[in-house]
């Protein structure tokens, strides 16, 4: 399958890339993806088919696409200071807004059938839990969410099913901040947090040292178990 190249408009008028890639002929439920602090790396774009074979039209945004457009980062050393930095020069509610824009323009696509959740990694976890609040979306789920801890007063406005998933061994997302994070969303309805004591940050990122099929595949069943519930109405 091959992705098409999508330019997005945001509210203030700022193009921002995007790569769909759809689920067969016809229209499909959509998922965004959102990427982590490395950008639109090649396990980002691996996520495309990964979400088509699995019957959603799927679409990867360029987060980076007002302070460093088109760039991805190498995993260690200089590239992860690089990631840092890039990441740093974002401003968190100003790109929350952007995607918002991008799930309407998915919504949008022919290929899409309107239905439309988010799923975002790392950075773009953090995303997918203020968007669980702010966006028009089916539902949002977040992999090793980094910082959300430092946003807990957006816990009890979240208003879709919110699912977030946390690694035991992740130096970057410590046991006390899914500790905070699990009480700030206790009690709210469908918001499920899940933790896998025996991984790292960026478990499900396959051919990285850091990926672990078995807690890969437990949690990529949890995914779909949410996304087929309120994008395909299944029980």
């Amino acid at each position: 399958m091959t992705s098409k190249l999508v330019r997005v408009t945001t509210g203030d008028g700022h193009p921002m890339d995007a790569f769909v890639s759809a689920a067969g002929t016809g229209s499909a439920p959509g998922v965004v993806i959102l990427h982590e602090i490395f950008g639109v790396t090649d396990f980002i774009r691996s996520r495309l088919p990964f979400f088509n074979d699995r019957g959603y039209t799927a679409m990867a945004v360029d987060l980076y696409h007002r302070v460093a457009p088109g760039r991805s980062f190498g995993y260690a050393d200089q590239g992860f200071t690089d990631a840092f930095n890039t990441r740093n020069r974002l401003n968190d509610d100003q790109s929350v807004d952007d995607v918002g824009h991008a799930i309407e323009a998915l919504r949008r696509l022919p290929e899409c059938d309107g239905d439309v959740a988010v799923v975002g990694y790392c950075l773009g976890g953090l995303y997918a839990y203020l968007g669980a609040r702010r966006w028009n979306a089916a539902a949002c789920i977040a992999f090793h969410g980094v910082r959300i801890e430092k946003r807990l007063a957006e816990a009890a406005a979240i208003r879709v099913p919110l699912q977030m998933h946390f690694c035991g061994l992740d130096r970057h997302v410590p046991a006390s901040a899914v500790s905070a994070i699990k009480a700030a969303v206790a009690g709210q309805r469908d918001t499920t947090v899940y933790e896998y004591p025996t991984v790292d940050h960026g478990f499900t990122r396959i051919g990285q040292p850091v990926f672990n099929a078995g807690e890969a595949d437990r949690a990529h069943g949890r995914m779909f178990a949410l996304l087929d519930r309120v994008l395909r109405g299944a029980t």
